[in-house]
């Protein structure tokens, strides 16, 4: 069956997509345009269009062709299209005729309330046929415009408007992936936020509704990237001054391709001032105290970029202790007296009955020395002979290192004795 005739120019602005819709419907169920002055689609959540005109004494027909959800038409005034009928799924046809005028609100007893919340409608019904006032002005901001993947983006319909003196928005709906289906309802909240899954341009509709049934629509265009990772160590850190400071950014990636450019912002003033190229990798070191936030931006091989930052402490270096005071210097050690010598072992030993052997002079002192040398072994009894040889006579100082070659062992103690043996005369040569 063909489409409902369009009746005067307050029809050519309803006849449109949601005309072939009433077409399918009528034809469907054979209702017969002459008893539909005005037709409604009834969808899941929605009656297209929500606000219709007629003339004293036409009818209006609600179409449902079959949705999945259950709906019914009730009107606030009490007075249903088809009395007794509870919501019920399609398919299903209902009229009803408006004998006086005014205006009459209804609403899905399933999916609204009066009030024109949620799935709701109203009828004019007018000397002229015509809704009264003008649509809405729909208008809403999108952040970011460019997202990455999996990021929050929040729409604001706050900037919508109607002109018509006492109307007001019942009803914004959202269309985020351009289909033209409408899959998020926030009823009279005008903000609401999603994210994507994968990388593209997307098309988003909003479609505003006002209380006297007019509806308007206006779209944006939201940009989705696969933005590569920043990220980097820093190293030491803290840091002293004048110390060279790593920075390592091959911690970094790109989900769909490469990181292309480092760039750094080392002494944190917002300018990124060292480019590092495709070396992940920079170093620079500071002349005085400071904290500092140092940055990191990357860009992929597509031209896209983002940031990360750290933090950097660098401290002046420490500063060695003072000497304490004379009255806090520590006692100088306290050898023991020669009889504790005898509770010691091995160089201690020595060294405590040595300190007694400083009294001595000439010979003794050498006797002194040379009997505390005992408590040493090998190579080190030896030096210490050696030591003690050098208070007795001059005459007997080689002797006396000679005997103390004894002591070592192979061709230590070969060399030892070739060293202090005796020059032999003129005539023992001949």
């Amino acid at each position: 069956m063909p489409a409902p005739a369009v009746k005067g120019p307050r029809r050519a602005r309803k006849v449109g997509a949601l005309g072939v819709l009433f077409a399918a419907a009528l034809a469907a169920f054979a209702v017969s345009p002459a008893l539909a002055d005005e037709q409604v689609g009834v969808t899941d959540n929605f009656f297209a269009p929500p606000g219709v005109a007629v003339k004293p004494g036409e009818t209006v027909t609600w179409n449902n062709p079959g949705t999945s959800d259950i709906h019914n038409v009730n009107f606030e005034d009490g007075v249903s299209t088809t009395p007794g009928r509870r919501p019920e799924r399609g398919p299903w046809t209902e009229a009803r005729t408006f004998p006086t005028e005014g205006t009459f609100r209804y609403y899905c007893e399933e999916h609204g309330s009066p009030g024109g919340v949620g799935m709701s409608g109203v009828v004019h019904v007018n000397s002229t046929g015509t809704v009264p006032g003008v649509a809405p002005a729909a208008s809403f901001t999108v952040s970011p415009s460019t997202a990455r993947v999996g990021q929050d983006i929040a729409f604001n319909a706050a900037g919508t408007s109607d002109p018509d003196a006492g109307d007001s928005i019942i009803r914004y709906e959202w269309d985020f992936d351009g289909d033209g289906f409408y899959e998020t309802d926030t009823g009279q909240t005008s903000s609401t936020s999603t994210s994507y899954p994968s990388a593209g341009m997307r098309t988003v509709k909003l479609r505003v509704t006002d209380s006297q049934g007019h509806a308007n629509v206006t779209t944006r265009t939201v940009t989705v990237t696969n933005q590569p990772i920043a990220s980097f160590t820093v190293s030491p850190s803290p840091a002293q001054t004048g110390q060279t400071v790593m920075f390592n950014g091959s911690a970094s990636s790109d989900p769909d391709g490469a990181v292309a450019r480092y760039e750094w912002d080392l002494d944190g003033n917002g300018s990124f001032e060292t480019d590092g190229g495709t070396a992940p990798t920079t170093s620079r070191s500071y002349s005085s105290p400071a904290t500092l936030t140092v940055r990191l931006r990357v860009t992929d091989n597509l031209g896209v970029a983002s940031e990360t930052t750290r933090s950097l402490q660098v401290n002046a270096p420490a500063q060695p202790p003072a000497d304490p005071p004379p009255s806090m210097m520590p006692a100088p050690p306290v050898f023991p007296t020669a009889v504790a010598c005898s509770s010691l072992k091995g160089a201690q030993r020595t060294a405590c009955m040595q300190k007694r052997c400083r009294t001595l002079k000439g010979a003794k002192r050498a006797a002194c020395i040379s009997r505390s040398c005992r408590y040493l072994k090998n190579a080190k009894r030896t030096a210490c002979i050696q030591k003690s040889c050098r208070y007795v006579a001059r005459s007997k100082r080689t002797s006396c290192k000679r005997k103390s070659c004894r002591f070592l062992t192979g061709s230590k103690k070969r060399a030892c004795l070739r060293k202090y043996s005796r020059p032999r005369t003129r005539s023992s040569r001949r």
